[in-house]
């Protein structure tokens, strides 16, 4: 939720790129984001199981929530697709694959692994349909942080709420489980002050940083790629010829 809302307050200073919304911007190269989603999910085991700091219980419903979670939530954005669009992609894939990771973290030692399930499975819809909001209120979110990052760590963790099981190493019922709305407000108020926090200072502090140097660089600049004139390298170097990603 921070990185979303962050994300959020950087995309409104920085404005949109060129051409957003009339030129199609298609994914750079597909494979290599197949691969980097494999590589996250790995890498994301360490971190939700070895929170438990042990090789224990904890850590083990943490391990099989961060398995089957992402699972879910990868189908169930691509079936999104199927139903809304016609067809299932890999890009939607692996993007279902980070909604689902992003949605268990908050929630991966308080849910079963049938849990874990349902919090994916909304992940993936919620972040699927959450998309297309920044064609609609016309802020350019490139690697779409607002509709996976921040859609999707609301949903879990207002999911816990919901949830939550006392069978779960956390130890705590959500609603659906005979709880009450005591966790589950507890979660709303959380989650809210997050956001709030988290978009404000950034937003501060992009604008303060964009009228003292500037956050963006000049049109021609833009136009002919910040890889070759900012860092000075391209993306391939092709027969001489170079290419930017």
């Amino acid at each position: 939720m921070n990185a979303g809302a962050a994300a959020l307050a950087l995309a409104l200073v920085l404005g949109t790129r060129r051409g957003f919304g009339a030129e199609a911007m298609r994914p750079h190269n597909l494979p290599l984001v197949m691969l980097g989603a494999g590589l996250l999910w790995f890498g994301w085991f360490g971190f939700n199981a070895w929170s438990a700091l042990a090789a224990n219980h904890t850590a083990a419903v943490a391990w099989v929530n961060t398995l089957v979670a992402p699972a879910a939530a990868s189908l169930a954005w691509i079936l999104v697709e199927r139903v809304r669009d016609g067809y299932a992609t890999s890009l939607g894939a692996a993007s279902g694959l980070v909604a689902g990771l992003v949605a268990i973290t908050p929630a991966c030692s308080s849910v079963s692994p049938v849990g874990a399930i349902l919090v994916g499975i909304g992940g993936g819809v919620l972040c699927a349909l959450a998309i297309g909001i920044k064609y609609r209120l016309g802020y350019d979110d490139s690697l779409d942080v607002v509709a996976v990052h921040l859609v999707g760590g609301l949903w879990g963790t207002v999911a816990i709420g919901f949830l939550a099981t006392a069978a779960a190493p956390a130890g705590i019922d959500g609603l659906l489980y005979g709880g009450g709305t005591d966790q589950l407000w507890r979660q709303v108020v959380g989650a809210l002050a997050v956001l709030a926090y988290s978009f404000v200072v950034t937003y501060v502090i992009a604008q303060g940083l964009d009228r003292i140097m500037g956050l963006r660089v000049a049109d021609d600049l833009e136009e002919a790629g910040l890889d070759a004139t900012v860092h000075a390298e391209q993306g391939y170097e092709l027969g001489g010829m170079s290419v930017s990603p």
